[in-house]
């Protein structure tokens, strides 16, 4: 039998392996399992029982839809015809695999049944839906007695039903049938290919279209300013679905937000309670601005006299594009500021050239910090951007002192500001001046 290499074209790339091509058409097989032979040299039982012993952790079934419908995707009808007449179904799960000799590969749940419809033809028809073909897709996405309605139809080489209005037409027989899971994958030989220009219908998030960024990125805003404005209180477990409801949109949207506001360090993720509000007070502020300072000046003392010229340049450029977001004692753009402010610290960090630090650096989470203590009021100092300077200038002199001076009165400023909003918006609990907090620690 002939041994073909197999491809996944969706990726350009050859995974290796090969798999041995069946005569005919077989039922059920493992053709797909061993298409891989990654175990050459290796003695079968010792891989099976190496395998076999080591656990597999359980992913959150929630946390993994949210992942692979970062998988975008095309958005296909996939149709067949039998003696019961003629079937069809919207898959995405939808892929070439190889080009001698050309196959494609489909995935359908058994439950439906246009699944059951092509394993009795023995073949189907792939048809690529364009941009403006959302209404088709979702047409034959649903349940329904004759989804062909009103869909202008053709017979194909085949046989088999073709969507006119489709981007492209794929007809194949077929030739592998693998159960995996919920769903049977089907292998089939293309028996003709055609197709014509336009832009594809895509899948990506939940959604058909292009990409939905826009929508996803405007339900985090919603839901962070919930945050700040003090409207989700800290410890409360935020259900997906309820937040859906507070946002008006979809739960993938409202996971979307959760998992931003996780990486602002807003929201924590309990193992056992779910996402809730992370906690937040003056002792949390100033343990994160403390921790950023003792990091700052060990990197002084590492570095100062012996940064490149190239690395001076990039400080001083994150250092300006800091300063255009902060002029007259208020913010510009108050986001964009907390990110040119993260990467002027962290490109500080950075010039010790210790990956201990920066991951340290990171784990503070502090454009949360920032969001909660400054994003309440426009209103700021001008006095944060000038003893920053100050600390531009320091590196760029090879001056020590000026440096170390700088980095505490930053500190010092930042820890006071915490202290003046957050006791204009909700007073505060044994707060002490900052300056004698710090000398404490």
């Amino acid at each position: 039998m002939p041994v073909q290499t197999l491809y996944f074209m969706t990726t350009g790339q050859c995974l290796g392996g090969s798999y041995r091509w069946p005569r005919g058409r077989p039922g059920r097989s493992t053709a797909l399992t061993s298409a891989f032979d990654l175990s050459a040299g290796v003695d079968e039982e010792d891989t099976l029982t190496d395998t076999a012993s080591r656990p597999i952790a359980e992913v959150d079934a929630t946390v993994f839809r949210h992942v692979v419908g970062h998988l975008a995707s095309g958005v296909t009808v996939i149709t067949t015809t039998d003696s019961y007449g003629d079937h069809g179904m919207t898959a995405s799960s939808v892929t070439s695999l190889s080009l001698e000799p050309p196959m494609m590969l489909i995935c359908l749940n058994r439950a439906a049944p246009t699944s059951a419809a092509v394993s009795r033809a023995g073949a189907y028809a792939v048809n690529v839906l364009g941009l403006g073909h959302e209404s088709l897709a979702q047409q034959f996405a649903a349940p329904s007695k004759d989804k062909f309605r009103g869909v202008s139809l053709s017979r194909g080489r085949l046989g088999l039903p073709i969507l006119d209005d489709a981007l492209a037409h794929i007809e194949c027989r077929v030739v592998e049938e693998v159960t995996g899971g919920t769903h049977t994958i089907f292998l089939g030989q293309v028996a003709r290919a055609t197709a014509r220009e336009g832009q594809p219908l895509t899948y990506f998030r939940g959604g058909f279209g292009r990409f939905e960024f826009a929508r996803d990125d405007a339900a985090y805003q919603r839901a962070r300013q919930l945050v700040l404005d003090g409207m989700l209180a800290p410890g409360v477990v935020i259900e997906v679905d309820d937040l859906a409801r507070q946002l008006d949109v979809d739960a993938s949207s409202a996971f979307y937000a959760l998992t931003r506001l996780a990486a602002d360090g807003l929201v924590r993720r309990d193992p056992d309670r779910g996402y809730e509000v992370a906690a937040f007070d003056v002792r949390a502020a100033d343990d994160a601005f403390d921790a950023r300072c003792v990091i700052e000046l060990g990197v002084i003392e590492m570095t100062i006299g012996r940064v490149s010229e190239s690395e001076l340049k990039t400080l001083r450029e994150r250092f300006e594009a800091m300063s255009r977001l902060l002029v007259g004692d208020r913010f510009v753009d108050f986001d964009g500021y907390i990110q040119a402010n993260y990467a002027f610290h962290e490109c500080v960090v950075n010039l010790a050239h210790n990956p201990s630090l920066t991951a340290a650096f990171a784990r503070l989470s502090l454009k949360g910090v920032m969001a909660r203590s400054f994003g309440s009021t426009p209103v700021t100092s001008q006095r944060f951007i000038d003893v920053q300077r100050r600390l531009t200038e320091a590196f760029e002199r090879g001056d020590k002192a000026a440096a170390r001076e700088a980095v505490k009165e930053y500190n010092v400023l930042a820890k006071r500001r915490v202290r003046e909003i957050l006791s204009d918006n909700a007073g505060l609990r044994g707060v002490g001046d900052p300056t004698a907090a710090s000398a404490a620690r």
